[in-house]
């Protein structure tokens, strides 16, 4: 499978043409032994974490055929670990896939099966882990978990009847949510979504409305199906602003007249009752409010919007982070993946100092198991930029097997090295190919490449000396722009006083 996307893919993207580099070239970096497994899974809980760890089978195992022994123990490892976490819902069908593959992993890379003493040592587990972990599946689960979906099933789709009979709407609603929640609970997103959209029939309050959009985003997120979040967001978040409106924005001492005035009559306890009232909407907005940011920032990140992407999840830090939500979508460490290499790829220097060392949110996010990238920003802070190469190189495998980085790892890599090039020839009139290639830790014919590329595109203006192997920049006409700004300065004061002697005239 081809992790380099062609250099013309999107529009959005800048990445400069590299030779051809498949996921298991990129994979071969990592130790598998050593992999760390509790570092990867994170806070992630529920179908997220189910669908964290199938990305790394479902990338790796593409094309079984040609599967390499890291790859092929790195995937095998991950659907062992799945097997249990799908035992806790009912979806059988991803369960059947999952056990199939798992035993298809154990026929050897060559082709040949693999030996119960080898099958045993690529698990890193014994015998006693049970049929589970040999990938046998189990048919008493599948046939419990199908009666006990179909019997719920059964017992909503009476219930519903009977609702609907009598039009009962509010009963209508929150046993269509029900169908939904068995979906989920079923793998069936699709299902889930057709079921919230049956229940917006019979919501009946701004409330309702934002009960509904949010279920709609959490089960897009948990399935990393970002294709359908724009249009329910902006639904989103115009019916929270009916159902839990924002305190007015009066002065201070407006407001205090108005509170004044509000309270003059009411009790103690209609006082209580209405700042409990105004708290608990404050809290439903912040909550709704941090899903809406992270909706938006997978939602950028999909169209390659990288600016907004990383703008989008920076705040979330800044809002109070995710709280109670953290790891049901997406994780606190994930976020500041992303921030920071969205940042990085599109941004200033002095935006990147402000939001990646200077944000107290920022560095409280990255995880430990992160520092790289601290050193990463710090690296690229400071001009060492064959250290970047160094560490963008050593944390590729990781953008890879990350769900949400997995398409855009070649662009933002790409992105911010080719940033890297054009700052460090800034100062320069002219500079040796060689010279870059060292300080960018590449090979000369590898680093010529890349310069040629952005001269071609306009990212650095000058030209390419081939025979000599000099980069020369273009040089500013410093003494014709002083003549230029000498002659348009006279002109605009010659303007300006002629109109001042025809107004003293008149």
């Amino acid at each position: 499978m081809d992790v380099t996307p062609a250099a013309n893919a999107s529009s959005g993207s800048s990445s400069v043409p590299s030779s051809s580099k498949t996921v298991h070239d990129v994979i071969a970096k990592v130790d598998v032994a050593e992999f760390d497994w509790k570092a990867y899974e994170g806070t992630y809980r529920g179908r997220a974490l189910i669908t964290r760890l199938n990305h790394i089978p479902t990338i790796l195992l593409s094309n079984s055929n040609s599967t390499p022994a890291h790859s092929l123990h790195l995937a095998r490892t991950a659907l062992q670990r799945l097997l249990p976490l799908i035992k806790e819902t009912w979806d059988t069908s991803l369960y059947l896939r999952v056990a199939t593959a798992l035993e298809d992993t154990r026929v050897g890379a060559k082709g040949g099966p693999v030996r119960r003493d080898e099958d045993e040592a690529m698990d890193g587990t014994s015998a006693s882990r049970g049929a589970s972990a040999r990938g046998e599946i189990d048919m008493d689960w599948v046939e419990s978990a199908r009666d006990a979906e179909r019997k719920e099933g059964s017992r909503l789709d009476v219930e519903l009847r009977g609702y609907m009979s009598n039009l009962i709407k509010e009963s209508i609603r929150l046993t269509y949510l029900a169908f939904a929640q068995l979906s989920l609970k079923s793998g069936r997103a699709s299902d889930a979504l057709k079921n919230y959209t049956s229940a917006r029939e019979y919501s009946t309050s701004p409330a309702h409305h934002v009960d509904l959009y949010v279920g709609i985003l959490d089960t897009s997120l948990a399935f990393n199906n970002p294709g359908t979040l724009p249009g329910y967001v902006t639904k989103l978040e115009g019916v929270l602003d009916r159902a839990y409106p924002a305190p007015a924005a009066a002065g201070p001492r407006i407001g205090a007249e108005a509170a004044a005035a509000a309270t003059a009559n009411l009790t103690a306890a209609d006082v209580r009752e209405n700042q409990e009232k105004e708290a608990r909407s404050a809290e439903m907005r912040r909550n709704v409010g941090v899903k809406i940011r992270v909706a938006k920032g997978l939602d950028a990140l999909a169209r390659k919007e990288w600016e907004r992407a990383g703008r989008e999840m920076g705040e979330v830090g800044e809002e109070g982070g995710l709280a109670g939500w953290e790891g049901k979508a997406i994780s606190t460490a994930d976020i500041a993946l992303i921030t920071a290499l969205c940042t990085l790829a599109t941004s200033k220097r002095d935006r990147i100092r402000r939001v990646l060392l200077e944000r107290t949110s920022f560095r409280s996010a990255v995880d430990d198991s992160q520092g790289w990238i601290i050193e990463l920003v710090r690296a690229f802070m400071e001009a060492k930029y064959g250290e970047v190469s160094v560490i963008l190189n050593k944390a590729e495998p990781q953008l890879v097997l990350n769900p949400f980085l997995y398409q855009h790892t070649v662009d933002l890599i790409s992105l911010i090295q080719t940033r890297a090039i054009v700052q460090y020839v800034a100062p320069f009139s002219s500079i040796k190919i060689d010279t870059m290639a060292r300080a960018f830790d590449r090979n000369t014919d590898d680093m010529l490449r890349e310069v040629e590329y952005l001269v071609g595109e306009g990212r650095i203006e000058g030209r390419v000396d081939l025979i000599d192997g000099v980069l020369e920049m273009k040089q500013d006409n410093a003494r014709g722009e002083l003549f230029k700004d000498a002659f348009r300065v006279a002109k605009s004061t010659t303007m300006g006083s002629k109109a001042a002697l025809i107004r003293m005239r008149l």
